[in-house]
Parts: C-alpha cells; structure tokens; sequence
C-alpha cells in the first residue's frame, strides 16, 4: 500500500501552523559574516563556514536549527524548510510531496490576493505549492487569505533565484532595499550581486498557469485520486 503524501498538521491553541512556519526555539545563531575567496570569485561568507551547509544554489543561506520547538511564529518563515519545499515541491501546510497528489503532475499554488489579482502566467514567488485539502485549511485560518486568495495549478516551476539581504563588498554593511518584503530579489544569472546576498528565501517562475476558484472541487478530486493510488 502506497502512503499518502498528505501529512498530519501541527496545531497550537487550535490553529494550524504551516510546516514552513518559524518556530520559537529556532532561534539562529550567531555567525559572523567576513570575505568569502572561494571557487567563484569574492562574495560573502561566514567566519566559520561550513560551505556543503552554508551554501546551497552558490548562493549563502543562514544556518539555522529545524527542531520546532517552543512556539510558533506565524511572521516567520524558516529558511531551510522554505528552500526544501521549493526544490522538492513539498505542500507549505503539511510538508508532504505535492506531485503525486494528482493524476496530471500539476502543482497548486495559493498567495494572499486581498484585491483579487490572479496568479499570472510567469510569476515569481516564494510561496511554496500546497495540497488542495491544505489549501481549504489555509484560506480557513490564514489571516491574510481570509482577506482574499488566488489559487492556480501549475505545470512547470523553474527556479529563478532567491530573496534575501544584500551586503556591500567592501564594508560588508547591509544595503537598503526599496521592496516591502525587506528583501532584495536577485536571479541566479546576477552572478555579481548574488555573491553578496544572504539568502532566505528560494523564488521560482510559474509557468503553465490555470487559475482555480473552486478549491473544494479540486479537494475532492485530489482526494479521489489518492484513493485510486492507495
């Protein structure tokens, strides 16, 4: 019998806690950035760098505990489960896989849409894919998706680079940014800029968009299939 990819949510105080939320005791440790002289050019680096940790994609990423202990942080959304949710098209809510939920390999996508705007063919972003049963769960309890929501099945999800913060090369201070995230966005092919980011978050493109209003109907039919694959 083959197990479901839907995993069991984490609740507090009766409210579901997304699998890429922060966590209280994930509090990250201290680590001094310095010059980084390594096998791309000059960029940043940690004093005490671990590289097969500390750098995933060429770019550097803040190390940091997965215990989810302590309380979670709905602000807060932990770097390492963010980037493996993306990479592997694991569901935000329940952090199971998201393609063999359904028969056609399309992954759904939801985002906060207080306006209304749909997800647009070609869009960036940084929210990982989520299982449809999930998705009715989030625009449930989520604040901002109670305010509104846009919802797509999507074919294909290149990466496309990370969102982060971004240092100056000679005294290393952090660089303003105009985007109200906090944080600059910056393509893998911006080699020049990307050696001085610390990223947080991994960004890919959204291509092959269907845009999808009725989440209930799609629940039913992911349910559907999983009972046939079962």
């Amino acid at each position: 019998m083959t197990a479901s990819p839907i995993r069991p949510i984490t609740y507090w105080d009766g409210t579901p806690v997304p699998w890429i939320t922060g966590w209280t005791a994930e509090t990250i440790p201290p680590q001094t950035l310095t010059v980084h002289h390594g096998r791309g050019g000059t960029g940043l680096g940690f004093l005490e760098e671990d590289s097969p940790t500390d750098r995933q994609h060429d770019v550097l990423w803040p190390r940091m505990p997965a215990t989810r202990g302590g309380r979670p942080d709905f602000a807060t959304v932990h770097a390492l489960r963010q980037r493996q949710a993306m990479s592997r098209l694991l569901c935000q809510m329940c952090g199971g896989p998201t393609l063999c939920s359904r028969s056609d390999e399309r992954t759904l996508f939801l985002v906060g849409s207080a306006g209304g705007r749909p997800i647009e063919e070609g869009e960036r972003t940084d929210a990982p894919p989520v299982h449809a049963v999930c998705a009715r769960l989030a625009v449930e309890h989520c604040p901002p998706l109670r305010r509104g929501w846009a919802a797509a099945l999507v074919s294909y999800t290149p990466v496309w680079g990370v969102a982060g913060l971004l240092y100056h090369p000679q005294t290393l201070d952090q660089l303003p940014v105009a985007d109200p995230s906090g944080m600059h966005h910056v393509a893998f092919t911006d080699g020049r800029r990307l050696r001085w980011t610390l990223a947080v978050r991994l960004l890919v493109t959204l291509e092959g968009v269907t845009a999808v209003t009725d989440l209930d109907l799609l629940a039913e039919e992911e349910s559907g299939a999983l009972r046939l694959s079962l």
